[in-house]
């Protein structure tokens, strides 16, 4: 278990649920956002080191937003048509990876290369 808070933001309740019960088993704790403002005041909250949002919740522009609003949490963007050309902009927005929504190796790759990081980063300070 990665013993860090992670925020979930789905814009459908079936598949967030599906998802949040496979990840659920690999973190502290995840709360299920259904909103922007959901998903903003969560990762406040739970001061969430890693996040995961739906491309089709939340936009490119909220995701700028987010990952400007939030700099020290990782948020790695999830879609059903997911591509180079979205991941090349969900990275340029801010994101650390973009997957397929049903990726979950890939999700779960992406927060054990934020906890390696963010380890190595509180070692060397």
């Amino acid at each position: 278990m990665r013993p860090i808070n992670v925020v979930l933001a789905h814009h459908d309740a079936v598949s967030a649920e599906r998802l949040a019960a496979s990840l659920g088993k690999e973190f502290r704790h995840l709360v299920v956002a259904k909103s922007a403002d959901e998903t903003r005041s969560a990762v406040a909250r739970f001061r969430a080191p890693f996040a995961v949002v739906d491309l089709d919740l939340i936009g490119m522009a909220e995701l700028r937003e987010l990952c400007t609003h939030f700099p020290a949490t990782a948020f790695v963007c999830i879609h059903r048509l997911a591509d180079d050309r979205m991941w090349t902009q969900a990275l340029t927005n801010g994101a650390v990876d973009c997957c397929h929504c049903n990726d979950l190796r890939g999700i779960l790759q992406a927060s054990e290369r934020y906890v390696v990081i963010s380890r190595g980063r509180s070692a060397a300070a």
